[in-house]
């Protein structure tokens, strides 16, 4: 569901990432009033509690455009929500939570290099 001036439109993040790995995420709001407005990002892991502020740009977007947003968090040690907020800045000065969207990211496992071992040639001394 969009909000009323923005809209959270896509987050593009991977499907898993091993834990304390820095993860890369993307998020593309629109600006859907009828002008220009100032738009940012800000995003939570839920899971974990805790608030992530990994799109500390402004943009002034114009209507009907799409931004596109880029930041990173580090990877928790468990499967995560991660939920983006768009916010847009108002004609008093006040940054006003508008849309959310949310998606889910799961702690990868780490598979060892070597499965097996196998001797595959010998000689006899």
């Amino acid at each position: 569901m969009a909000g009323i001036y923005t809209e959270v439109v896509e987050i593009i993040l991977q499907s898993s990432a091993l834990p304390d790995e820095i993860v890369p995420i993307s998020a593309r709001v629109k600006n859907l009033y009828s002008a220009a407005i100032g738009i940012k990002v800000i995003g939570s892991l839920l899971n974990a509690g805790v608030s992530v502020s990994w799109a500390v740009d402004t943009y002034n977007v114009p209507a009907g455009a799409i931004q596109q947003f880029n930041g990173g968090f580090r990877m928790p040690g468990a499967d995560e929500r991660v939920r983006v907020y768009s916010l847009w800045y108002g004609s008093d000065g006040i940054w006003r939570s508008d849309d959310y969207k949310e998606k889910t990211i799961k702690v990868a496992e780490l598979v060892p290099e070597f499965s097996q071992f196998q001797i595959t040639d010998y000689r006899k001394v």
